[in-house]
């Protein structure tokens, strides 16, 4: 029998989303290794036997549940979602299991992943860079399409050809979603911020967050490059805003994974909704001299990052909402630096070649 998960504390109305992390069959230095590359999240508490859990703290909910209770060892993903399924057992979004297939993988510590609100549990293989990403943005209302692109780019479904065993089939299987990320050379790995961030609440159609206060000027240029009207298509009388900019010092020095945590969407029905992603002007958009910005993903590829030059930001905003093009199209016009480089492999395979 699996052991039991804890239930939601008393008075908990709301769902709370986020992940559920469970040690299978892999050894010490494996977990260890899958809890490091997930870095220090919000919201991540371990689970005590016997104990219930404790009320999410923080002002965007989201909880990331570790156990590693011995007695899941062997387990799978049937038996999770039946101990998930007790009544009044928090729910999460996503369900990450360490196991055989994690601990012969080094390079790449894949876990073995499935939605709990999937009748088939089709299994799929997420990396734990990837998963740590992907949990930061579980409070977004797009993250049921990230969790299904996660499911169709690592999948892990199981085919045997005859006399082959399951340790074969593992072997030749290739597809993991986040092997970009573990293999950057600056991988993304979220810290908490010295102090609480305050939460961004997208108004517009495009956002723009300021992390570096060390070139007054600099800022100045790149602010009036973001969203300068284009007499080329506009009028000065039809002219309006398209990016959010937030010029906040408490912002100095914040990563973008600490952005991206912080970062909501606008829950008015009758405001427009923002697109699935935000830009920052970091230390290098005010140290370069060629003026580019950070853009990072907040829906399927989080965790990716690129950089575009400040004068098509607003532009991208624009093309973006009203749906003439996807952020693949601009991925393309810029240096894939940042904390997640984007591979050649990648990047073609979002152009389709």
């Amino acid at each position: 029998m699996s052991p039991a998960l804890p239930l939601s504390p008393d008075g908990e109305t709301e769902r709370v989303p986020g992940a559920l992390l469970i040690r299978g069959d892999c050894d010490d230095t494996t977990w260890n290794d899958v809890l490091s590359r997930m870095g220090e999240l919000p919201g991540m508490v371990a689970h005590i036997p016997g104990e219930p859990l404790s009320p999410v703290q923080g002002p965007i909910p989201r909880r990331l549940l570790i156990s590693q209770d011995p007695a899941w060892q062997g387990t799978t993903p049937v038996e999770v979602s039946e101990a998930l399924s007790s009544e009044g057992t928090w729910a999460p979004d996503l369900v990450l299991i360490a196991d055989n297939g994690t601990t012969r993988d080094p390079a790449l510590r894949p876990l073995t992943a499935f939605l709990p609100g999937d009748d088939d549990l089709y299994r799929f293989r997420v990396t734990p860079r990837q998963a740590a990403m992907t949990y930061l943005v579980t409070h977004r209302p797009s993250i049921e399409d990230t969790l299904e692109h996660h499911k169709e780019c690592g999948a892990a479904e199981v085919e045997l050809e005859p006399g082959e065993s399951y340790e074969d089939w593992l072997d030749g299987a290739s597809e993991v979603m986040g092997e970009v990320l573990e293999t950057a050379t600056h991988p993304p790995h979220y810290r908490p911020p010295v102090a609480p961030l305050p939460v961004i609440t997208q108004n517009n159609w495009g956002l723009l967050v300021r992390t570096d206060f060390s070139d007054a000027p600099a800022w100045a240029a790149l602010a009036e490059d973001v969203d300068r009207l284009d007499p080329r298509i506009e009028t000065p009388e039809e002219y309006q805003p398209y990016v959010q900019i937030v010029d906040d010092p408490a912002f100095a020095g914040a990563t973008p994974e600490q952005v991206m945590a912080i970062v909501r969407p606008n829950e008015d029905e009758d405001e427009e909704t923002g697109e699935e992603v935000v830009v920052i002007a970091d230390h290098a958009s005010m140290s370069g001299s060629d003026r580019t910005v950070l853009v990072v993903p907040l829906e399927d590829n989080v965790g990716w990052s690129f950089r575009l030059p400040s004068d098509k930001v607003r532009s991208m905003a624009a093309n973006l909402f009203v749906g003439n093009n996807d952020l693949s199209d601009w991925m393309n016009q810029g240096s894939p630096n940042g904390p997640a480089v984007i591979t050649e492999k990648e990047r073609q395979a979002w152009r389709g070649w």
